[in-house]
């Protein structure tokens, strides 16, 4: 699932289809002849070349303006604010500007919606979301039911994109539902994207059964329907489908039918460069690594080109920086996690915001606004049931035990944080940080094999070897001169612990003092600090870390983080 790209294909091309203009548009009568917004729909939608179609749209704006037509001027910024690329944002704000006191059927909510769909191409995501909301209202309050619809379909495209993909594929199905049963808007453009949203969420959800339906049918309706611009998608989609799938050769073979398509159209480098991460993902997977390395070097080229951070194809850093590693070629090396660590640092934080407020701010406005509806309701009927009041009082209830529920948990977190920093400045006075056991007889070992292995431990943990990954009882026992068994059970009867728990426990205690003093550690991610102290995967020590102290890593650091900034403001 490509976040950016993706999404812009949805937004860009479903509303500009619309026929969402019943009632709106007056005919004008012009040197160019009458034209009405499906007039210059069909300019816009011309396959001549968009230098052409950008003439013959500012000929008809410079009329409408000697005519004062504020309605044509309006329908004429909205086509050019998607042809001219350069000027996107200046037709956005005119077209706001023009109908912002207007209540056609369209505007001003098009032009919320067309400035916010700038903002998310230019990475402004904070200001896209709050362009979005405004424009869902104007077209709630302009009763314009289709565009809200669609507006809200976008919203599903976010959410989606963020992973919440069973509450972005209810939207898409209730969007495909709505042009089912309403045939004056189903037009073959938007119905194909509701078909692709559906089919990218499933298969970014390795949801595959259900996928395929969703690619066979988009594929099918796409050829039938002469839809250029997203049949590719839909072949692309398919490559993905089939890697997932493992069936290798059919993914290269719809990945490379995909990019050759794409390669026919300007402005699809970064979507270009995902065919290429999954031909190269699919070689790989049937063993021709050479191949595989060539498409994940053409990611790279295009990466460094356009600068785009795509999450997934910052993932073709791991496979180079692995192949380079197995050929010993460590200028390579270094070349590609320099490379790495620079695109890594462009991003910024407007995908954190999106992440935070799309729930927030979105669904409360639609909450508040199903709220308002009640009310109106309720206003407007007083024989209400009692059953739907009692349905209402006890959604109320659950929200509020829900809410009961977070600051809890958020309370108790915090206490075992404190309680956790209390624990740390304590081991502090104990200079191996582990409590001093008194020594106990192990009836069959003998007393000297007892104190060899102690004096091993304590040089374990003083000279901090348990950092290191993958320790085992066995390798532990044979560096120790002993056996696993031996080591075991001197292990259990001093330390109360198995061998894993020791190590384990030894590595979140030293993590714990290592945060608190070492501020650049807590800027890694979870992964870089697992691997820093020896454990394998980021779930194993966060589940490691929570068993120890009764808190997740993320937390803990976030809490050192606001109690640093807290001292700095001070």
């Amino acid at each position: 699932m490509i976040k950016k790209y993706l999404f812009l294909i949805y937004v860009l091309i479903a509303i500009v289809f619309s026929k969402e203009v019943i009632g709106q548009t007056k005919r004008i009568e012009s040197d160019m002849g009458v034209l009405d917004y499906d007039a210059l729909n069909a300019i816009f939608r011309n396959p001549k070349a968009d230098s052409l179609k950008i003439k013959t749209l500012q000929l008809y704006l410079s009329q409408s303006k000697s005519r004062s037509d504020t309605l044509g001027m309006a329908n004429t910024y909205f086509f050019l604010g998607y042809l001219v690329t350069k000027t996107k944002l200046q037709y956005a704000d005119s077209l706001i500007e023009l109908t912002k006191d207007k209540k056609y059927r369209n505007y001003p909510s098009k032009g919320y919606l067309l400035k916010g769909n700038t903002q998310y191409e230019f990475g402004n995501y904070k200001e896209a979301l709050e362009l979005y909301l405004i424009a869902s209202e104007a077209a709630k309050n302009n009763n314009n039911e289709y565009l809200y619809r669609s507006i809200k379909f976008n919203i599903g495209l976010l959410k989606n994109n963020l992973g919440e993909g069973k509450e972005a594929q209810t939207i898409f199905l209730e969007h495909l539902n709505f042009l089912d049963q309403n045939p004056k808007f189903k037009n073959p453009s938007d119905y194909n994207r509701a078909l692709f949203a559906l089919a990218d969420s499933y298969v970014a959800h390795l949801e595959l059964d259900l996928a395929k339906i969703y690619i066979d049918k988009g594929i099918k309706e796409t050829l039938r329907t002469n839809d250029i611009s997203m049949y590719p998608q839909f072949v692309v989609r398919s490559g993905i489908y089939h890697y997932h799938a493992k069936n290798y050769r059919s993914a290269i073979d719809s990945l490379k039918k995909g990019k050759k398509l794409k390669e026919k159209k300007s402005g699809e480098k970064i979507r270009i460069a995902v065919c290429d991460y999954y031909i190269a993902l699919s070689y790989d997977g049937y063993g021709d690594i050479e191949k595989s390395i060539e498409h994940f070097k053409n990611v790279d080229q295009t990466l460094k080109e356009t600068e785009d951070i795509v999450p997934l194809l910052l993932k073709t850093y791991t496979h180079l920086i692995t192949y380079y590693k197995s050929k010993n070629d460590v200028e390579q090396q270094l070349h590609y996690i320099n490379t790495l660590l620079k695109l890594d640092s462009i991003r910024d934080s407007n995908q954190i915001y999106l992440t935070k407020n799309i729930i927030k701010r979105y669904d409360t406005v639609e909450l508040i606004s199903d709220k308002e509806e009640l009310i109106a309701q309720l206003q407007e009927d007083q024989s209400l049931k009692k059953e739907t009041i009692i349905i209402l009082v006890t959604s109320l209830i659950a929200v509020l035990l829900i809410a009961i529920y977070g600051y809890r948990r958020g309370y108790v977190h915090k206490k075992r944080f404190l309680k956790l920093l209390d624990k740390a400045a304590q081991q502090d006075h104990n200079i191996s940080g582990t409590p001093v056991v008194k020594k106990v007889s192990v009836d069959t070992i003998s007393q000297e094999t007892q104190d060899h292995l102690l004096d091993k431990l304590k040089e374990f943990e003083e000279k901090e070897l348990y950092l290191k990954p993958n320790i085992n009882s066995k390798d532990l026992a044979k560096k120790f001169g002993s056996n696993s068994s031996y080591l075991s059970l001197v292990v259990n009867t001093y330390k109360q612990k198995s061998i894993s728990q020791y190590v384990s426990d030894l590595r979140i205690d030293y993590v714990v003092k290592k945060l608190q003093t070492d501020p650049k550690l807590r800027k890694y991610t979870i992964k870089a600090i697992a691997q820093e102290i020896g454990f394998n995967t980021s779930e194993v020590f966060a589940k490691a870390f929570y068993k120890r102290t009764g808190i997740y890593p993320s937390y803990f650091i976030k809490k050192l983080e606001k109690q640093t900034d807290s001292v700095d403001v001070n």
